[in-house]
């Protein structure tokens, strides 16, 4: 660039060769205006067609902590669906609620995109309904098993901890 633009300025400023200024002028300017300006205009023309063939896109709501009723609610305002990934028992929350979705709130997904969701259900081993159990949760059947299980693990940790077994 620098060697035409200085040939271009030497022999203009000498005046002679017209014709040969012309041609370089004209040279420069298409390679350096013209080709760059019109791949330009072609790449944005491409990037345009692109994009309007794409899906149309939405955020994901944010919906954790809402019932699995509101969410579905939420989401297909949204022109999203909902999907049942898992189920989590014994959680101290009430039942029904949404603790984790995916993807997470505020990411741009296409339309109709399914977004996971995990929920909370009430521990069916704990379900009493008028003073019987469905489940017998008996202190004899679950409770001393746990109990003596980690007795003997902390046992066997400690003894371990110290050296060795203590009889």
């Amino acid at each position: 660039m620098r060697f035409i633009l200085g040939v271009l300025v030497g022999y203009s400023l000498r005046g002679r060769e017209k014709r040969l200024i012309t041609f370089l002028a004209t040279i420069a300017f298409i390679v350096y205006i013209v080709l760059p300006a019109t791949a330009l205009l072609a790449l944005s023309l491409d990037v345009k067609k692109e994009r309007q063939s794409r899906p149309a896109q939405t955020r994901v709501p944010a919906i954790r902590g809402l019932s699995y009723e509101e969410a579905e609610i939420s989401l297909h305002a949204s022109n999203l669906n909902i999907r049942l990934l898992a189920t989590r028992y014994g959680l101290p929350l009430q039942p029904g609620v949404i603790i984790d979705q995916v993807p997470q709130p505020g990411e741009e997904v296409d339309y109709g995109y399914p977004v996971g969701v995990t929920i909370t259900k009430a521990d069916s081993m704990a379900l009493i309904r008028d003073g019987k159990d469905f489940f017998d949760p008996s202190p004899h059947r679950g409770g001393s098993v746990t109990l003596i299980i980690n007795l003997v693990f902390f046992r066997q940790s400690s003894g371990d901890r110290h050296g060795g077994n203590e009889s």
